[in-house]
């Protein structure tokens, strides 16, 4: 059977249970992540949520950073290795590399905490150092979803995906029935869940550290020739895609950066399906010529539907959900919503590109996401807040998209 036919849902096949998985536990993640969410939206004042959300936003945008295009080298590295034996050899050279940059990482958050107050007008350096070691797991949480990506352990990646939100809610369930839950117990635990859940999922993966050398050497080429250009590009998309909170921190602060981070969780759950289905087929795709249509069929089909019952019922739920503190966020459903159908949509595209080693065809959406949102977000949040910021969002990716597009059409003809 080939990897095309083992996407028939019905089938229930590998690629299908691994899709279904996957998608399982990043919704899980989700209702998870909404009971929590409902916990600090009641418990915290507006203001404060927005703090909470403005740290991990740095967090993560910082982490982001620190891979340097290995993680992305050994991931493909990993997917068209044909022995698991060689695969683990892969893996635990990555993990080493890992504790290199995690260690440059850190330093990083503590420099940082000494001016990123005074630059943004926040209040987020206490929680920085108090959370300098446990933010340590954040650079290898991308480790870990590409290694499991490559390696097509799609059920680990899935556990991987719900058990940090699940020990985050047991841990401010408690502080709440114990009346000592406050902003810093929540910031911190959110840092502590996801170091905790980590370490467990590292041991997991079963590494091998024999001949380190070798796989460092072969890592390393890899990352020069593929790697280091994604690296480059997706640092560029993200400083870009990942700005509008930044620059809704900067111009118009806190309450505005909860309502727009608020509808950006909400609706994330209409392109999560798009990147489940690609993840379990990226092994499949380093050994295919093309994309086959079904792909294509059954991620549009959702995207559509899944769109149409947020448009429907979406505001509704969202105050039902959160309170009506954030009545104010529900006008940002409508770009968000769209921002994320054209999301799910390029990503077959962007799976595709990245198991065939096309760096530079990624390197160069991701200068065009870049460009678009820090240039829309620029013109529309000073004016209109976490509404602009949703708009230049769905312009960006719209635009993104596009361009997804024609680079796999131009990988065609080659």
């Amino acid at each position: 059977m080939s990897y095309v036919d083992k996407i028939s849902i019905a089938g229930l096949t590998r690629t299908a249970k691994q899709t279904i998985a996957l998608y399982i536990s990043q919704i899980g993640a989700i209702l998870f992540g909404v009971l929590f969410t409902v916990i600090n939206t009641r418990y915290l004042s507006q203001s404060e949520f927005g703090t909470l959300n403005f740290y991990i936003q740095v967090i993560t945008f910082l982490a982001l950073i620190f891979e340097f295009g290995y993680f992305t080298a050994g991931s493909r590295l990993i997917a068209i290795q044909k022995d698991y034996q060689e695969e683990r050899k892969i893996i635990g050279a990555l993990i080493v590399i890992g504790l290199m940059i995690v260690s440059g990482f850190a330093l990083t958050l503590f420099f940082a905490s000494f001016f990123i107050d005074g630059l943004f007008d926040s209040n987020i350096q206490f929680f920085l150092l108090i959370g300098l070691v446990p933010s340590a797991a954040f650079p290898f949480q991308y480790l870990m979803q590409l290694v499991f990506q490559g390696s097509n352990e799609v059920i680990k990646l899935s556990f991987y995906n719900v058990l940090p939100r699940i020990f985050y809610f047991a841990l401010i369930g408690v502080a709440v029935l114990t009346n000592t839950f406050n902003l810093t117990f929540t910031a911190f635990a959110y840092v502590l869940s996801m170091f905790v859940i980590t370490v467990l999922i590292l041991f997991m993966s079963r590494p091998a550290f024999k001949e380190f050398k070798k796989y460092f050497a072969l890592i390393k080429k890899e990352t020069k020739e593929y790697g280091f250009q994604v690296y480059t590009g997706r640092v560029a998309g993200m400083m870009g895609y990942q700005s509008n909170i930044l620059l809704i921190q900067y111009f118009v602060k806190e309450i505005q950066v909860a309502n727009y981070a608020l509808v950006n969780f909400f609706t994330s759950p209409i392109s999560m399906f798009s990147r489940s289905l690609c993840t379990s087929l990226f092994k499949g795709f380093a050994n295919q010529n093309v994309i086959p249509q079904r792909v294509f069929r059954v991620n549009y089909i959702w995207l559509l539907g899944a769109s149409i019952i947020y448009l429907l019922i979406g505001g509704i739920a969202l105050e039902f959900l959160f309170s009506n503190k954030y009545t104010n966020a529900v006008p940002i459903i409508l770009p968000m919503v769209a921002a994320n159908f054209f999301m799910g949509a390029f990503q077959p595209y962007n799976f595709f590109l990245s198991a065939k080693g096309k760096g530079k065809y990624l390197r160069n959406t991701a200068i065009v996401l870049t460009v678009s949102t820090l240039f829309f977000n620029l013109m529309l949040i000073p004016s209109y807040g976490a509404l602009g910021a949703a708009y230049a969002t769905l312009i960006s990716l719209f635009l993104d998209y596009l361009v997804h597009v024609y680079y796999y059409r131009k990988s065609l003809k080659e």
